[in-house]
């Protein structure tokens, strides 16, 4: 496939034809606005067969939204427009797909099950090697033989990190704790802000603790600021110098920068350009996560996204789960009036992931310029929010009831293990498939005065995923088919989901103002961006006085 950003004449035939398509489907949604969900479900039986998938031990039903299987069928016919199956087999098969920095977006290749003895793909003798050295060093940390600098055993992990780097580990050592070992902690350090240090190294011993950089650059600022002052953390606890190579790893792509910063080269994890970060937690950023779950539970994982991705490259169209939640997701940025999606996990396990989903999703497909290089004509990533539920039935579940705006909700609900004697799992499950019922059909409240406010409109659609536990296969295949879900509406919008030029201004910027937060007198209103020197001058002010006050330390 030709993904050159230049526009060349297939490029610009390509985005007449999803102009043209788009055009078309946005005409279809309008036309059918005022779908009934209970309406559809009574008058399409074969709705179930059509909207109901089981795929890599997940169990979607897309039936409750306000999707005919007329325009079902369009959607299908747009995905076959704009070439989604061929740009996922691209992104298979390595091929440049990230085309406006021209690299490959091969994520899919770090769950690939180990290759085969003379297998002379140098990317599989990669993966397969740097999971070795994962898999070696997490052992030795989990059993005691890698110990800190004065030879006690390591039962601490502080992960430094932002992003993607940091999201998922932290999404999946909460999810997957239930099966962890418990006398290892993982920590999470990612916001640059000094509290957010003390709060992740609170009550922690540095002789006991092991601090893991995650930065592909190790330029990232607030990555390499909170590095140094896990480091100065360290010195205040009498480990300094070489000491520090039992107490620090990276995972990086700048070798020579995690060397000068003080480790050896046994403790350095590759991270390659053809991983993103927010796609990464198969990769080496993924050793917090093997830490804590072990190197068998960790194969299990990729095993679990493994078949996710089977499901996605092989399954047709019409039963393709990552491809239908991709297509139900453009329809409702069409027909509905929210504008967003929500996510509510019925599992605390899972109270990370709308976080996670939130990078990967909005920082993927936020963007506004097509592959031709012009501004595309459609609306693309919807913010996405929630939190897990029960909780969120007591916080934001009024608007989606009864709100003016329709926002669809991604339920995924997941069969507990087991239950206790107050049946709080089978309460768990219950509120899930009320909430789901509710906002389907809504209720009519009689024709009393307060009828019109207690009652709700109903047709307000839902996606259910059911799990029949969380464990980390299940857990792998759940993470894969959001990424899929993902690129595919980048393909749909025809949009680049695999760069982030939009991060890059705002960490430019901040290099440019934070010289004039000095508070070292006034700073020259030329010298300082016009839309903020108010907020920089008021800020001085007070950094000014604070330095001034008797006996106060400077920046105190």
């Amino acid at each position: 496939m030709n993904d050159d950003p230049q526009a060349s004449d297939s490029t610009q035939a390509r985005s007449r034809a999803a102009h043209a398509a788009h055009e078309a489907l946005r005409r279809l949604a309008d036309s059918m606005r005022d779908a009934s969900i209970e309406r559809l479900l009574h008058d399409e039986p074969a709705r179930g067969e059509r909207l109901v998938v089981e795929a890599a031990g997940l169990h979607a039903d897309f039936t409750r939204h306000r999707l005919p299987l007329p325009a079902l069928d369009a959607l299908l016919a747009l995905a076959r427009t704009l070439e989604v199956e061929q740009r996922r087999d691209a992104m298979f098969a390595g091929e440049p797909v990230n085309f406006t920095e021209r690299r490959p977006a091969l994520h899919v290749a770090l769950r690939r099950p180990a290759p085969a003895a003379g297998d002379a793909d140098p990317i599989a003798a990669d993966v397969a090697q740097t999971l070795a050295r994962m898999s070696a060093f997490g052992d030795a940390v989990r059993d005691g033989r890698w110990t800190g600098a004065t030879g006690r055993r390591i039962d601490a992990v502080v992960h430094v990190g932002i992003g993607g780097s940091h999201l998922g580990p932290q999404l999946a050592c909460e999810a997957l704790a239930h099966d962890a070992d418990a006398r290892l902690e993982c920590r999470f350090l990612s916001n640059v802000d000094p509290d957010a240090l003390r709060r992740a190294t609170e009550g922690l011993d540095p002789a006991t603790t092991l601090a893991i950089v995650a930065s592909k650059s190790w330029h990232t600022t607030e990555t390499a600021r909170n590095a140094a002052a896990m480091r100065r953390w360290y010195a205040h606890g009498g480990i300094a110098g070489d000491a520090l190579r039992r107490h620090f790893v990276a995972v990086t792509s700048n070798v020579d920068a995690a060397l000068a910063f003080g480790l050896a080269g046994e403790s350095i994890f590759p991270m390659r350009d053809w991983v993103g970060g927010r796609y990464s937690m198969w990769s080496a950023i993924g050793l917090p996560i093997l830490l804590k779950i072990g190197s068998r539970a960790f194969r299990e994982m990729l095993d679990g996204a493994h078949a996710m991705d089977r499901h996605f490259r092989e399954a047709p169209p019409a039963r393709n789960m990552p491809l239908l939640m991709a297509l139900v997701s453009l329809w409702n940025r069409l027909a509905l009036d929210g504008g967003s999606e929500v996510v509510v996990p019925y599992s605390d396990a899972l109270r990370s992931l709308v976080a996670y989903l939130q990078q990967l999703q909005m920082e993927s497909n936020g963007k506004r310029i097509g592959r031709d290089g012009r501004p595309v004509a459609w609306e693309t990533a919807p913010p996405v929010w929630g939190s897990t539920g029960t909780d969120a039935q007591h916080s934001f579940f009024q608007a989606l009831h009864q709100g003016t705006n329709v926002h669809p909700v991604d339920f995924i609900v997941v069969v507990p293990e087991r239950d206790d004697e107050e049946r709080r799992g089978i309460a768990l499950l219950a509120n899930a498939l009320a909430q789901v019922e509710a906002l389907a059909r809504g209720r009519r409240a009689g024709d009393d005065a307060l009828a019109a406010h207690r009652g709700t409109p109903g047709n307000r659609p839902s996606t259910v995923l059911l799990l029949d536990r969380l464990d980390a296969r299940r857990f792998g295949a759940l993470i894969a088919l959001y990424e899929h879900k993902t690129a595919t509406l980048g393909w749909l919008w025809d949009i680049d989901s695999f760069d982030q030029w939009g991060v890059e201004l705002g960490k430019v910027l901040a290099a440019e103002i934070e010289p004039l937060l000095a508070p070292s007198g006034d700073v020259p209103a030329s010298r300082s961006p016009p839309t903020v020197e108010p907020l920089i001058r008021w800020i001085r002010k007070r950094l000014d006085d604070r330095d001034a006050r008797p006996g106060a330390p400077r920046g105190a």
